[in-house]
């Protein structure tokens, strides 16, 4: 696995082995050569890249290239979604590359690929990009990590036009940029501002981390975000050579995946880039150190008021690179057979009631050039990490000393090859982003990317010798090699590291017994009310949209749209009348508790446990959530899951269990969560922002307290009375009979008792009181760090009751993004990305928001804050001129052109297509409506909305600011 790009996007992790998940190859001793499947003859083109030719068969739909001056390039032809194509350019270079002068100018680059190229002047690109369709963030985007560099562009039509416009922007981010003294000086805060806005507690925990098990390796001192004072003072120059000595053809490759054709893509590539030749002395990979693995037993202690609770368990071995064979790829499903074991155990554990831990799990991976490691991480409630060391520690040493058992490699099993088989028969459901992610994620390795059913096949061919013996030798393996690493992290921890130490030593003295296996009961709900299946007495189709409507005899609703957007896979919804409406006082965190707990609380008759264990190797949701006004069951399951997922969810809904594990999930997750959302200014934002417009507590970011208090059994009474006898609408989508899920619904939801026919409308509960506009801000205080503050307008606009000024709304909040880009981010560097969202409650009776926010240093509080209403006042004062609106709309069009050919969005539609069929005009005509609008109209709703009696104002300043006068 390469180090990809966690440091430079910010990705959150409490340990190593979470942040870089999913294990890549690693040794493995010989295996025989003749259990791989029968397949085709190898496909040739992969020599093109150079990869060692195996007994694994390379995906022959995938075309390998590679053009006279060492640029690869791999083409696929793809239709999910139909229409569309991702781009992606990956370079060998990330940030180790960097010498100390130039720390974080790696990423710079990526940033100067927007600012200016040979033939693309600086602000030409992106709207460029969105006069296409395409919006920066969402379809272009770039990421900078350890050793590697990759651009991103998602064409959402493929055109002429766009493939050539696509092609043409990768060949000048490639060889042609400019760096212009002046736009280097613009981009030197934006980058700062990034920085800020990516510093969070963790961030912080996994550069710790870093530290704590790689001290005398380049990594630490190589962060992709580089170091202020490079970021403010480097010339220009300086990046401009390091872009030539490693943005060159020989590091570079190319892959398209798309509904296109492969031939013409190939003549383009060829004519694009063929020319393209190094500048200068090419650069050369870095000595990235050493790691010493005869490093004895070492403990570490990460200390932060907003750190996750946690304590992670680090071994190390000497560094391999196999070649990717048949042999390889039967080790890894050793490993992960391994890794899903010992996470099962723990996962029971944290199921358990008033268990110390939340969650946490077993990882395989390696660090490029340095070393292979594996590592067990748990997170624990606030205070409890002795606990959660002497989990981890005896359960490590349980599974060495003992093993596993047959029954928990049975269930290993069954999932594993579940997965497998799903794979394989939803290969065609992949989309372009997903096959591209694969090709990419491979490009720097020795590895190769095979067609999902000679995969299944593979599996099939070795699964005899996946035995019990196998798994426990490698699981021993594994967890040999260097003394452990344990780094515990807390938001106190009295004592430092010689309290991790005493702990460490005291859990190793505590002898562990056998494990014993989990026994599981029947499931219970193989049948509902009085057991006779439900009789369609409606079914109507709704010819123009393609769903089919069927009402049964107890007044349940089906709604079922068969598509072949994604073969293998069905899409569901099931609503019910209630939600956060059906709570109390304490709606909003009764809420939060039942989307976050509902599933660990199981049912009356069975755990949450037995049902992992009853449902092994089938792909099943579990539990409800809680909308505004109903209570939801959602997710994805295959066309043979699709009757046990209708019956489980029958069960969720009638006899839910809120058990006590439940309790201790919630309060696990709040402990984990609480500190970092106040740390966060951009989080708090978002969850305060219904406050400052509504007294009303429904629109109140809810307190520790308010949730601590949530307790699953005060719940029952009112789920139950709510959900007892009301209405019941179920969406299906997906490749599906609709024939096989009307016989699924009528055996379980059919069998219920009567229930209502129509949704209540509460009208009473959505009504909002709102506040009266305030010339001052409102103030907030968060715990990050001192230098990140923020500021933002939020203004009152409605609800959605009127559909055309929805949609005005919407293609309104596009016109103050990139107002906000260009004034916050271009003009003046203050932020790294604006925060600009816009809502039309369904919900609540003229409700809806439109909102600007933006992260910036504390001393620029004054110039955004006024700079915000500034930007409203440019849209109410005149109508924005033709091209503005283009670059605005145009991405909205193709992304309903894309949403109309993904099941995604026709679940959205089919989930209440009965109970809210007047709404069903609004599909009809969305597309429409938004190439109606006009400049004039758009402004008239600057000038309705965007006003200063209907805008409140907040800044969100650091405790450690204020503490110092700031």
């Amino acid at each position: 696995m390469t180090l990809k790009t966690i440091l430079a996007r910010g990705v959150s992790a409490t340990g190593l082995a979470v942040a870089l998940a999913l294990a890549a190859p690693v040794a493995a001793p010989a295996f025989a050569q003749d259990a791989a499947p029968a397949a085709a003859a190898q496909t040739p083109p992969y020599d093109a890249w150079g990869v060692e030719q195996t007994d694994v068969v390379a995906d022959p739909a995938i075309r390998y290239g590679r053009l006279a001056n060492g640029m690869k390039y791999a083409i696929r032809p793809n239709d999910t979604p139909p229409g569309a194509a991702s781009f992606r350019l990956l370079f060998d270079f990330g940030s180790v590359g960097e010498m100390e002068n130039e720390r974080g100018l790696a990423h710079f680059i990526e940033h100067m690929a927007f600012n200016g190229s040979t033939n693309v002047p600086e602000g030409e690109m992106i709207p460029l990009l969105e006069r296409l369709g395409l919006s920066f963030g969402p379809d272009t985007n770039a990421s900078t990590g350890f050793d590697e560099t990759t651009y991103m562009l998602d064409v959402p039509n493929v055109t002429d036009e766009s493939v050539s416009t696509a092609l043409m922007l990768m060949r000048e981010t490639a060889s042609e940029l400019t760096f212009a003294p002046e736009s280097v000086d613009r981009e030197r805060e934006v980058i700062v501002g990034e920085r800020r806005l990516r510093d969070t507690v963790g961030l912080r925990a996994l550069v710790d981390q870093i530290e704590f098990t790689l001290p005398d390796t380049l990594l630490p001192n190589r962060l992709p975000i580089g170091l202020d004072s490079v970021l403010r003072d480097a010339p220009a120059e300086r990046l401009k050579a390091l872009y030539h000595r490693y943005y060159r053809p020989e590091n570079a490759a190319l892959v398209v995946v798309g509904d296109i054709d492969p031939d013409q893509i190939e003549a383009q590539i060829a004519d694009r880039f063929g020319d393209w030749q190094g500048v200068g002395t090419a650069g050369e990979r870095p000595d990235l150190g050493d790691v010493d693995l005869d490093r004895p037993l070492s403990f570490d202690t990460f200390v932060d008021p907003a750190a996750t609770s946690g304590v992670s368990i680090f071994v190390a071995r000497d560094y391999t690179d196999p070649v990717d064979t048949v042999a390889t790829r039967y080790q890894d499903e050793l490993d992960y057979l391994a890794s899903a074991m010992l996470n099962r155990r723990i996962s029971r554990i944290a199921s358990q009631p008033d268990s110390p831990i939340s969650g946490g799990g077993m990882g395989v991976s390696k660090f490029d050039d340095l070393i292979d490691y594996t590592s067990l991480s748990v997170q624990t409630r606030d205070g409890a990490w002795k606990q959660g060391l002497d989990i981890a520690e005896q359960e490590l040493r349980r599974a060495k000393q003992y093993g596993f058992t047959q029954a928990e490699l049975d269930y290993a099993l069954s999932n594993s090859e579940a997965n497998e088989r799903r794979a394989a028969e939803q290969a065609e459901a992949r989309t372009n982003r997903q096959i591209a992610g694969q090709i990419v994620n491979a490009a720097n390795e020795n590895d190769v990317i095979v067609d999902p059913a000679w995969h299944y096949a593979m599996f099939q061919s070795y699964k005899d010798r996946l035995t019990l013996d196998a798994v426990n030798a490698r699981f021993r393996e594994l967890w040999s090699g260097s003394e452990p690493l344990v780094q515990v992290s807390a938001k106190q921890l009295d004592g430092g590291v010689d309290a991790v130490e005493q702990a460490w030593n005291a859990s190793t003295e505590v002898a562990v017994a056998e494990p014993t296996d989990f026994e599981a009961n029947a499931f219970a709900y193989e049948s509902f009310g009085d057991g006779v299946p439900g009789e369609v007495v409606s079914d109507t189709m709704i010819e123009d949209l393609g769903i089919r409507t069927i009402t049964f005899d107890n007044n349940v609703r089906l709604n079922i749209k068969q598509t072949d957007f994604e073969p293998g896979r069905v899409r569901y919804s099931i609503r019910t009348p209630g939600g956060q409406f059906a709570f109390g006082d304490n709606q909003v965190a009764s809420s939060i508790y039942l989307s976050i707990a509902s599933a660990v609380g199981g049912l009356g008759q069975n755990s949450y446990d037995e049902l992992q264990q009853l449902t092994a190797g089938k792909q099943i949701g579990t539990g409800f959530s809680a909308d505004t006004d109903a209570f939801v069951a959602s997710g994805t399951t295959t066309p043979d899951d699709l009757a046990m997922q209708m019956k489980v969810s029958a069960a969720y809904l009638t006899d839910p269990g809120f058990r006590p594990e439940a309790d201790a999930r919630f309060s696990g997750v709040i402990d984990a969560v609480w500190q970092q959302l106040l740390s966060q200014p951009a989080q708090l934002f978002s969850l305060s922002s219904g406050g400052l417009v509504s007294d009303d507590p429904r629109f109140q970011m809810p307190t520790l307290e308010q949730l601590g208090a949530v307790r699953g059994a005060d719940l029952r009474q009112s789920f139950a009375e709510a959900t007892a006898n009301g209405a019941l609408e179920i969406g299906i989508v997906g490749d599906i009979d609709p024939d096989t899920a009307i016989a699924a619904v009528a055996n379980s939801f059919g069998e219920l008792p009567d229930r209502a026919l129509d949704f209540p409308d509460y009208a009473d509960m959505r009504a909002v009181a709102f506040k009266p506009a305030s010339d001052e801000p409102v103030t907030i205080v968060h715990t990050g760090q001192a230098d990140q503050a923020l500021v933002g307008s939020i203004w009152r606009t409605r609800d959605d009751s009127d559909y055309r000024e929805a949609v005005g709304l919407g293609l309104l909040q596009q016109l103050v993004q990139l107002k906000a880009l260009a004034k916050l981010r271009e003009e003046i560097a203050a932020t790294y990305s604006p925060l600009v969202s816009e809502n039309t409650s369904s919900d609540f009776t003229d409700y809806g928001t439109l909102s600007v926010a933006a992260v910036v240093a504390p001393e620029e509080v004054d110039e955004v804050q006024d700079l915000i209403p500034a930007i409203a006042a440019e849209l109410r004062d005149a109508p924005v001129d033709d091209d503005l609106l283009l670059r605005a709309r145009q991405p909205v069009i193709e992304g309903i052109r894309t949403s109309r050919e993904q099941n995604g969005f026709w679940l959205g539609v089919v989930a209440d297509a009965q109970s809210e069929a007047d709404r069903l005009d609004r599909v009809r005509n969305q597309l429409e409506t938004v190439e109606s609008f006009t400049p004039a109209e758009l402004q008239a709703l600057a000038q309705e909305y965007l006003t200063d009696d209907r805008r409140a104002d907040v800044r969100i300043i650091s405790d450690k600011a204020e503490q110092a006068g700031g």
